[in-house]
């Protein structure tokens, strides 16, 4: 019970509804031709690419929606699961039907009937610096020159642990993150495949279905199962759970970072979380406008606005401008560094007055500080390895943060 209790301290936010803020494009307000939305990336002119379960769907900054299917054009497949934009080419996947490349006049496919892609499903698509394209499919993972050469990893070639690839992230050093299905994640660096599962890590699930990088290089991981994990440059993991964290659900199905290194979470059915590094806001059917609490995928557009791929409720795009702000909710704002933590840290808030507490997950309190200045530092050598929560409380309210101790 102890453990519940302080699980709780971590501040839940109410959500003002505000349906200004939500825009939705189904198929009653709009020209999508589908409700379920599979992927949508956004391009250099802010056009809006939309991967529907009935074709592609190409929206222009006008809302102008231009669609792409079986029947008007070349484009393999209407089931689209994939994209990919590389300047002015746009790659995409599909369930059935292999990948296309389309340079706004041509289509051109690529199945195994006429290439050495191993499956019809295509799952993700990316593209590293030397113009090397990754492809994720139920097969393997593919890595393709886009001339004549291929290349497909397996588990029986590599150590990758399964064959079915999720998600493809590239860093800026080339380096892949490779999200797959009950295999754990995966790293393929300097040409070397190697991997991180629940039984050699502290990676909180194996199945890993999108993959994002915040400014300090944490990566992290939407897992099936897990909630949400984050993979620190040391080759730690911060685990945020339902038991550890306020996140709203064990399943995500995608994760994006925003223009403020803000992390958008797309949950399997309880809708949309706004995670800070600090507070939780999760919006859902029942305290917001949100259409549908499925969500499939997350996607920012430069002026910061989170547009979102459902699964019967079209695409629907959050204005955060138009809603209360966290700060406006609560007047704490704390921040800890580095975290995970090996030996000591530092807090930084905008209160200079107040009481600093670490509890670890059963409950017990294990530090106590007085806040007297907007900088503390913490020493946690004393303190095993393992999750804490910190807790912040001055006359007025309080607030809570995950903190992992890795020594």
């Amino acid at each position: 019970m102890q453990g519940i209790l302080i699980i709780c301290l971590l501040l839940s936010f109410t959500i003002v509804k505000a349906q200004t803020a939500f825009t939705i494009y189904d198929t009653f307000s709009s020209d999508l031709p589908a409700d379920k939305v599979n992927k949508i990336v956004i391009d250099g002119e802010n056009n809006k690419w939309i991967g529907t379960e009935s074709g592609l769907v190409k929206m222009n900054p006008a809302e102008e929606m231009t669609l792409f299917t079986t029947a008007n054009s070349d484009i393999p497949g209407n089931q689209i699961t994939a994209i990919f934009i590389d300047n002015d080419i746009v790659w995409i996947g599909t369930q059935l039907n292999g990948m296309a490349k389309f340079d706004g006049t041509t289509w051109t496919n690529y199945d195994p009937s006429n290439s050495s892609l191993p499956d019809y499903q295509v799952k993700c698509i990316n593209k590293d610096s030397n113009d090397t394209l990754w492809i994720g499919t139920p097969s393997g993972l593919v890595k393709w020159d886009i001339v004549d050469y291929w290349f497909v990893y397996t588990n029986t070639n590599s150590l990758l642990h399964s064959n079915n690839i999720n998600d493809i992230y590239i860093d800026a050093e080339d380096n892949l993150y490779i999200g797959t299905l009950n295999g754990g994640l995966s790293t393929y660096i300097n040409g070397f495949i190697d991997y991180y599962r629940t039984d050699n890590s502290l990676i909180s699930d194996n199945t890993i279905l999108s993959i994002d990088e915040d400014i300090f290089n944490n990566k992290w991981l939407a897992t099936s199962f897990g909630g949400l994990s984050v993979f620190t440059p040391d080759e730690t993991f911060l685990k945020f759970t339902p038991l550890t964290s306020d996140i709203a659900d064990w399943s995500i199905d995608a994760v994006t970072i925003d223009n403020d290194n803000i992390g958008l979470i797309g949950m399997s059915s309880t809708g949309l979380e706004v995670f800070d590094n600090v507070s939780w806001q999760n919006f859902t059917t029942t305290n917001s406008a949100m259409p549908d609490d499925y969500i499939n995928t997350v996607m920012v557009d430069g002026d910061n606005k989170v547009w979102m791929g459902t699964d019967t409720g079209g695409v629907v795009v959050l204005d955060r401008t138009l809603l209360i702000s966290v700060d406006d909710l609560n007047p704490i704002r704390a921040n800890v560094y580095p975290n995970p933590v090996t030996s000591s840290c530092i807090i930084t808030t905008n209160i200079n007055e107040g009481v600093l507490q670490v509890y670890n997950l059963s409950g017990m309190l294990c530090l106590t500080q007085k806040i007297k200045s907007n900088t503390l530092f913490i020493n946690v050598s004393d303190l095993v390895s393992g999750n804490y929560i910190i807790k912040i409380t001055n006359s007025e309210t309080s607030i809570g943060m995950p903190m992992l101790v890795a020594h």
